[in-house]
């Protein structure tokens, strides 16, 4: 684990040194009682955040210009973060001892377990000395499994304790264990060492719960972790790491092998499934998954198919007017295909109204103005958004799709695919997928477009022809399927996506953008005689002209 700098270096092993001193004063003030450790262990605060300052200020220094995501910057990046866990176990250890008294006697009613533990955590800094110096996977493994230990060793301590409450006045029990919740604090700690350390060597995304999980997905494709890289390409909203693994050759070429995913055990599995049910319809169009981890847990891995080309995203991002015109070609050619393969008779309701009500609380956490409970304009008060979604439920349950289609159900510019050299087109994060109204794919793409903030006016401008070309092909395949009320639930999906997405926008212009023209759809519906349903025309120029 090379150090990106000298300074580094000799900070990183000060601190270690500085550490390996305060667990001496923590164990013989356990074992003297002695006020005058706890006045040597409080005169060393210093010295450490002066260590952290100069490491932080020299990690700024190094990255000043350095492209972000490269095997160096990661190091960096490692490096530091192992400085703040340790500076922070210093902060851990003095807290242990902070309702003591001056004037009070001390002693722990469980002191020679608090000094065997403070022994013990003491070796395990010493792991952390090894794991800078050459074997930080193997030492931050150590760690974890040393973490499991120490805490069956304060569960101890604690019950230890509690089994002397009687002996014990208000004072001493508050102090004993805020001590004992101090110790806890400091061993949980140890975990993100070894965190820290597993990162320096493998890369952003492992951490101590996934490592198996990447040590398998390696397995899979014949290698050893030790012989990839594993390198983040996204983090979800939910959490959940995307990487890429690859494999680099001795001419210094990299191979991506393949995609590792994590995250819930339940979003997994129904990926995999997602998978599989569109690699029946459309094989050419979903990755194939190379493996996936069956065990029931908290979080579970997902390997595959790499697939090359450029997002959707990427593409309106950069104003690539030939890229979007290839990419929406693709894109309606797909469509097309799929839709009319797994039409079915069966009609559906894809109840708009009732996912913004799920949704719409992030939107008003967000954005607690745009969302009030009512809306006063020029003085005038106006039906609040809650009420302006109930009205037009109450209209929705006739708005029935006449027909059911395989659906994305995330489909986001993000979660598109274009590989230019083969004209193909991939879709990806397929666990929402099901048979389902078309329109709910269709006016979460289109917004997906409309909140991306475009660097400049001509690549918005870009954004809402391929908005606006979006909503005419899916016009023409209503109309072509005699899809009447096509228009109205388009309104109401469009409705729904614009107000929820605001929880992902922080720009207060375009949130208030999106929240009016949510509640101009709105207010249309709610506001519509039955007999004018049927002849409704949404008008799109209105609603995305800029």
């Amino acid at each position: 684990m090379p150090a990106p700098s000298k300074v580094v270096q000799e900070s990183m092993h000060f601190l270690l040194d500085e550490l390996g001193k305060h667990c001496y004063f923590m164990g013989l003030f356990f074992k003297t009682h002695s006020n005058d450790e706890l006045a040597l262990l409080r005169s060393r605060q210093g010295y450490v955040k002066i260590l952290r300052e100069k490491v932080e200020l020299e990690c700024a220094r190094v990255l000043q210009r350095r492209k972000p995501g490269t095997s160096f910057y990661n190091q960096v990046v490692a490096h530091k973060t192992l400085i703040i866990a340790l500076s922070d176990l210093s902060s851990m250890s003095m807290a242990c001892f902070d309702e003591i008294e001056a004037d009070q006697p001390f002693i722990h009613p469980a002191q020679k377990l608090c000094i065997k533990l403070v022994r013990r955590f003491g070796q395990s800094i010493n792991l952390v000395t090894i794991g800078v110096d050459g074997a930080p996977r193997r030492a931050g493994l150590k760690l974890a499994r040393r973490t499991e230990k120490l805490l069956a060793l304060y569960e101890q301590i604690q019950q230890e304790t509690l089994s002397q409450r009687d002996r014990l006045d208000d004072r001493e029990l508050r102090t004993v264990l805020h001590c004992n919740f101090g110790l806890k604090r400091l061993v949980t700690q140890l975990s993100v060492l070894g965190e820290a350390l597993i990162k320096a060597d493998v890369g952003q995304v492992a951490t101590l719960k996934n490592y198996r999980h990447l040590k398998d997905a390696a397995a899979s494709l014949n290698y050893n972790l030790d012989d990839v890289t594993v390198k983040r390409l996204a983090l979800t909203r939910s959490g959940s790491a995307i990487a890429s693994i690859a494999y680099e050759g001795n001419d210094n070429s990299v191979d991506v092998l393949a995609v590792y995913k994590e995250g819930d055990y339940t979003k997994i599995k129904e990926e995999v499934e997602g998978v599989a049910q569109w690699q029946k319809v459309a094989p050419d169009v979903a990755p194939e998954v190379l493996a996936h981890s069956s065990r029931q847990g908290e979080t579970s891995s997902l390997l595959i198919e790499h697939l090359p080309g450029k997002t959707f995203e990427k593409l309106a991002l950069a104003g690539d007017q030939s890229g979007t015109e290839k990419i929406l070609k693709a894109l309606f050619k797909t469509l097309n295909r799929i839709w009319s393969d797994t039409l079915t008779a069966e009609s559906c309701n894809a109840h708009f109204m009732a996912q913004l009500q799920k949704r719409i609380g992030d939107s008003r956490s967000v954005h607690p103005k745009l969302f009030a409970p009512t809306q006063t304009i020029c003085d005038v008060v106006t039906l609040g958004f809650n009420e302006l979604i109930e009205r037009v439920q109450a209209k929705e349950s006739r708005w029935t799709a006449p027909f059911s289609v395989l659906v994305h159900g995330d489909f986001n510019v993000d979660n598109l695919i274009f590989n230019e050299a083969e004209k193909r087109l991939y879709f990806i994060d397929l666990h929402r997928s099901s048979y389902f109204d078309y329109v709910q794919d269709i006016s979460v793409l289109m917004i997906s477009l409309y909140r991306l903030q475009a660097p400049d006016k001509k690549t918005r401008k870009l954004m809402m022809v391929c908005i606006e070309k979006i909503a005419r092909y899916a016009r023409k395949f209503a109309q072509k399927h005699n899809d009447e009320l096509f228009e109205l639930r388009l309104a109401a999906g469009l409705a729904r996506s614009f107000a929820t997405s605001t929880r992902f926008i922080y720009d207060a212009k375009l949130a208030s953008k999106m929240y009016f023209r949510s509640r101009y759809l709105l207010e249309t519906l709610a506001n519509m005689a039955p007999e004018q349903e049927a002849h409704y025309q949404l008008s799109l120029e209105e609603l995305f002209g800029e």
